[in-house]
């Protein structure tokens, strides 16, 4: 009679549990839903493309307009150092490359980043970073669109930039000077192309991908000829714009704010790894595409960059104006070749922007159709043609929001915006990394622990000394999880010291110094637990190594590059992310397919 008693007052107290709470669990259990991984062969996409498809598809989206725009603004404001700025933004991205390169490993799915992060960290996080994606690829394709208006603008003397100032001119500092139709129109035909079939846009990438490599080795060569290498000692009186003179005429800082804009320069190569439900054998050349394509473009941007500075001096502010090497070639006074290479440069230009462009669009489409495949965006972005077998409604969907950003922002807008949305997903994927890689699908939990008398105190637990645990299970994780954290957070805070307390630091105050010796300490402390804990037996054709050094290394520069960013771009990183927000809760959190898979648990009645 007491049992019935018991159960029944358990009964009536369940009952009085205020809903509201009930709702807050379930609320948050839809957030940190995750998404578990299927590898498939018959992914609904064509399957067809093998490893050269890939690294020219790397090497098309990074050697844009970096090289023939970027390196000439870059030039007047850092000067010869600029070269720094792209091997330190290289390497980064070279670390990012190994983290991607990892996932794409362990998930060959289409997707990149968002779908490692759904799998790893849970549905709304994922959400968020597949929306920096979109920014991305939105606003780093708009950037690619307005530069080729530019330089076909050029070769009608600006007739048509002074026509649409006089029919379309705009006065707003925080917009462009003008309605750039030109651009939108461009991106609408780039988006058919696409729309087209996977092969035969690849064909078309793979020629101009050629033509523009051949391109920048003659530029190089005609650099590294009438190279002068008194041009990176010139002396600061020369010219109000050279600063102090010399090859660090700016000083240590404008190359590290010149290497957060580089990433822009680098921001193509992730284009790959949403490639996976349409690579042959994805698990190998994925990961080695994005290591050889990364590794490829450091070379180049390191050599454009020398080979530039070294043949004409890095004060001459029409290096700035979007055609800096039409312009050196002039000056130099070249009468055999002049004709030939500046033709050869603007086609190349031209060229170049196409598949650059061409290639955004299409890694961008394929993020869009992931995240609505999955529920998140709007149904028919996950619709997949029959007859082409490409996502056509996100393909089209994403040039006209392209096309709208490219009419109304100009490109210096426009290449911080695409840094920080790069930047941001950069560091989602390293802490999927550590997180993921001490994880195992079949775990043993902390009850099943306890019971066998296996679990330990803490500060043992935490260290794994001597070693406890030899296979992952749920307290091993846990404290990979929780040191991660801490190294997040470290990050954040180191990071401000150096971006904006650097000459506090190097004045050596006391107050800074005693903070970041501190904030060190906690760092390793925390990078130790994790290197104690049990690794993942999981096997995968490509793993990050070392663990967990290089992936919180990476976590740590691109946290840094992020707050060398403008307030500016933080403001309408903000609106985005807003938009964002708005989208997720008014239509994917109800839409969501993993909502049917991870249904609540109904109350036991006693």
């Amino acid at each position: 009679m007491r049992e019935n008693d018991s159960l029944e007052s358990q009964s009536l107290l369940l009952e009085k549990t205020p809903k509201r709470v009930l709702n807050q669990s379930g609320f948050i259990k839809s957030l940190t839903r995750k998404k578990e991984f299927v590898y498939s062969e018959d992914s609904g996409l064509n399957r067809i493309l093998g490893l050269h498809d890939l690294v020219f598809l790397g090497l098309s989206s990074m050697l844009g307009m970096g090289v023939y725009i970027l390196a000439g603004e870059l030039a007047t404001k850092i000067g010869p150092a600029m070269m720094l700025s792209f091997i330190f933004a290289g390497a980064a991205s070279t670390l990012a490359a190994l983290c991607y390169a990892e996932f794409a490993s362990r998930t060959p799915g289409t997707g990149s980043a968002y779908a490692y992060c759904y799998i790893t960290i849970g549905e709304f996080v994922a959400f968020i970073l597949g929306w920096n994606l979109c920014l991305e690829f939105v606003i780093g394709t708009a950037c690619l669109v307005r530069g080729m208006s530019a330089y076909l603008d050029s070769q009608f003397g600006g007739s048509i930039s002074n026509w649409e100032k006089k029919h379309f001119g705009m006065h707003f500092k925080f917009l462009s000077e003008y309605l750039d139709i030109l651009s939108f129109i461009i991106i609408v035909i780039f988006s058919g192309i696409v729309s087209i079939g996977v092969r035969e846009s690849t064909i078309i990438n793979n020629t101009f991908a050629i033509i523009n490599m051949v391109t920048i080795i003659t530029l190089i060569i005609i650099g590294l000829v009438y190279a002068k290498i008194e041009n990176w000692s010139l002396s600061g009186s020369l010219n109000p714009h050279a600063g102090q003179g010399g090859f660090m005429p700016f000083g240590f800082s404008s190359v590290m704010e010149g290497a957060a804009t580089c990433f822009y320069a680098y921001t193509g190569f992730d284009t790959i790894a949403t490639t996976g439900g349409e690579a042959k054998n994805p698990q190998t050349t994925v990961p080695l595409a994005l290591v050889l394509s990364i590794s490829l473009a450091i070379v180049v941007y390191g050599s454009i960059s020398a080979t530039l500075t070294l043949m004409w001096p890095y004060f001459d502010q029409n290096l700035n104006k979007g055609s800096p090497y039409p312009y050196i070639f002039e000056k130099l006074e070249l009468k055999s070749i002049k004709l030939v290479v500046t033709t050869g440069a603007l086609a190349a230009v031209t060229g170049c922007s196409y598949f650059s462009t061409l290639s955004s669009v299409f890694g961008m489409a394929r993020i869009v159709y992931s995240i609505a495949q999955d529920g998140l965006l709007f149904q028919p972005l996950s619709v997949i043609n029959r007859i082409t077998k490409t996502p056509v409604y996100a393909t089209i969907v994403s040039g006209l929001f392209t096309g709208f950003w490219s009419v109304l922002f100009n490109t210096e807008q426009l290449i911080d915006m695409t840094s920080i949305g790069t930047l941001m997903a950069y560091t989602m994927v390293a802490i999927c990394v550590l997180l993921l890689r001490y994880e195992d699908e079949s775990m043993e939990t902390t009850s099943s622990l306890k019971k066998k008398q296996d679990y330990n105190s803490s500060l043992r637990r935490i260290f794994n000394t001597p070693t406890i645990y030899k296979e992952p299970n749920e307290l091993t994780s846990t404290t990979v999880r929780y040191a991660t954290y801490i190294v997040i957070m470290v990050s954040v805070m180191l990071g401000l010291i150096f971006a904006f307390g650097i000459n506090k630091l190097m004045a050596s105050e006391p107050v800074i110094c005693i903070c970041t010796v501190a904030l060190g300490i906690i760092m390793i402390i925390a990078l130790a637990v994790i290197t104690r804990q049990p690794e993942s037996k999981a096997e995968l054709k490509f793993k990050v190594k070392p663990i967990p050094y290089l992936p919180a290394l990476s976590l740590f520069i691109n946290i840094y590059l992020m707050l060398k960013l403008n307030l500016r771009t933080w403001i309408r990183f903000g609106a985005w992310l807003i938009l964002g927000l708005l989208i997720y809760f008014a239509y994917g959190i109800g839409h969501s397919k993993e909502r049917k898979n991870h249904k609540s648990i109904p109350v036991k009645k006693y």
